[in-house]
């Protein structure tokens, strides 16, 4: 199995600032994202990158020498985030070998997951029943990350025009789907404004912070 963490969105709500650098506890929170893949065990990890790149590839770097000598952690820029994750899974799929078999995929801006998380959708997966080729997290009925996919959707998504995503071939095969409802939000929040920092400080008591080099990018 590989891992995907999605990091190519232009922050157009933040100003144009790049998500995955903001800092829990000090850690960006896309280092944050390759440490709990690490921590489970995934050994092939590909970051997919936008128009924010040059910024992010200091904390990949440093994040790609902290890691253990089994983990091999990758990176690649989408050269058209606009057309959504299903382009910017295509790219990180073009770099990961045919022999893997499954594909962890999760947001570069997801400040409430934890191990226990990861752990529970990888034991689903491994678990499941034939057939079953999407495995994704859902909270009061909304879907969330980190799912994993199989072989199915993975051939289907690199045939497809641009605009497709994982969205639509789960709309397609709902019989190949198995939800993981859970009873806590971490799966399925994500940041993108302001106003979603704020919430986050007030509901769950978590404080993201920029960083202080970090100028907005427009």
């Amino acid at each position: 199995m590989a891992a995907v963490i999605l990091a190519a969105g232009d922050g157009s709500r933040f100003g144009f600032r790049p998500k995955g650098l903001l800092e829990r506890d000090g850690q960006p929170l896309l280092a944050r994202q390759i440490g709990l893949l690490a921590r489970a065990g995934l050994r092939r990890i590909v970051a997919v990158l936008g128009r924010h790149a040059a910024a992010f590839e200091p904390v990949l770097r440093q994040a790609q020498a902290s890691l253990p000598a089994h983990v091999q952690l990758d990176w690649v820029r989408n050269p058209a985030p606009e057309a959504g994750t299903g382009a910017s899974l295509r790219c990180a799929l073009a770099r990961i070998a045919p022999e893997v078999t499954a594909v962890m995929t999760l947001l570069a801006d997801q400040p409430l997951l934890e191990d226990e998380d990861i752990g529970a959708v990888l034991r689903a997966w491994h678990s499941r029943a034939p057939g079953i080729e999407l495995v994704v997290p859902t909270h009061q009925g909304q879907p969330g990350h980190p799912l994993i996919f199989g072989q199915a959707p993975w051939r289907w998504l690199v045939e497809q025009p641009a605009g497709a995503g994982m969205r639509d071939w789960r709309r397609a095969h709902l019989a190949q789907v198995q939800a993981l409802p859970v009873t806590h939000p971490r799966c399925t929040l994500d940041i993108d404004t302001e106003a979603g920092l704020a919430a986050l400080a007030a509901t769950h008591g978590i404080h993201l912070r920029w960083p202080e080099e970090l100028p907005p990018d427009r």
